[in-house]
């Protein structure tokens, strides 16, 4: 198979056009590192060889670009790869490079969730637990990242009771209202005794 052309198409792309008729858009790394030039004929091998760096080139090419927006777990940037492109061991070679250097990195975001769970949205830790899981944070890790705000969840829980819930507990012996703060506290993630234990002291100290 020869190269009929190859032109640049802006500064990263070059348009290669082949006697067979096929075109393909190249990013210029995998034209210099093939020596490509025109008129150079390739073997089938050859040609097999510069599909998959294309393909490559192509894949970690759109997962920085993803990451030029947000950051992603391992996981989560592997699933959006796949969803894009059908090569899935590819994609998972990329994901894997992109770790090794250290472009992603699972513990780094990890934390990253944690501080936005726990000291952002004021979430308990069995929630922020799942929400960083979600995320594609593995059990392990998202434990490890928690760990650092253990000692958040009284301040939290006194200061959502405080503004958020406060106009609900003007009673000690209105169980109803207390349930009704109780559950939803315990949906953001809180446990029970911890939840319990907080309303009692809040009433404690309205009552001092």
């Amino acid at each position: 198979m020869r190269i009929l052309s190859l032109k640049p198409l802006n500064k990263r792309r070059y348009a290669v056009s082949f006697d067979d008729g096929r075109r393909l858009a190249l990013f210029a790394d995998t034209v210099f590192d093939f020596g490509l030039r025109e008129g150079d004929e390739l073997s089938d091998k050859e040609f097999s060889e510069l599909m998959r760096a294309a393909v490559k080139a192509k894949i970690r090419a759109a997962a920085l670009r993803k990451l030029s927006y947000r950051d992603y777990s391992s996981a989560e940037l592997l699933k959006k790869l796949t969803d894009e492109f059908r090569s899935t061991e590819i994609c998972r070679d990329t994901v894997r490079h992109l770790a090794e250097e250290g472009i992603i990195n699972d513990e780094r975001y990890a934390e990253r969730l944690a501080y936005k769970y726990i000291s952002v949205k004021k979430y308990g830790i069995h929630r922020a637990r799942r929400e960083l899981m979600q995320h594609g944070i593995e059990r392990a890790a998202a434990d490890e990242a928690l760990s650092r705000f253990s000692d958040s969840t009284d301040e939290n829980l006194a200061g959502l009771i405080g503004t958020k819930y406060a106009r609900f507990l003007t009673d000690r012996n209105d169980l109803r209202a207390i349930e009704k703060v109780r559950c939803s506290l315990v949906r953001c993630g809180y446990s029970f005794a911890d939840v319990k234990r907080a309303i009692d002291e809040y009433f404690d100290m309205e009552e001092q």
